[in-house]
């Protein structure tokens, strides 16, 4: 094929898009993980406080069926 001007042009227009759509999924990828990391570290913080409190008493000031908390507090932080 020949080289051209319009060859060239279309060549370094692509490469431009392609580099592009990887900087976009790299910044979705980025901004997935960083959502899933503040999710389990609320998740860790709320287990942790829960695991440290009377949660027999707080379960009957609340009213949930006995062992929920405890339960709940025993979760790893990445289940819901």
């Amino acid at each position: 094929m020949k080289t051209t001007a319009m060859n060239r042009t279309f060549c370094t227009t692509s490469g431009i898009s392609e580099q592009q759509s990887e900087n976009t999924a790299f910044k979705r990828t980025r901004e997935t993980l960083k959502r899933y990391a503040e999710r389990w570290s609320r998740r860790y913080r709320l287990r942790q406080s829960l695991y440290e409190m009377d949660t027999q008493l707080i379960e009957k000031d609340i009213g949930v069926p006995h062992g929920s908390l405890s339960e709940e507090a025993h979760k790893p932080f990445w289940r819901e």
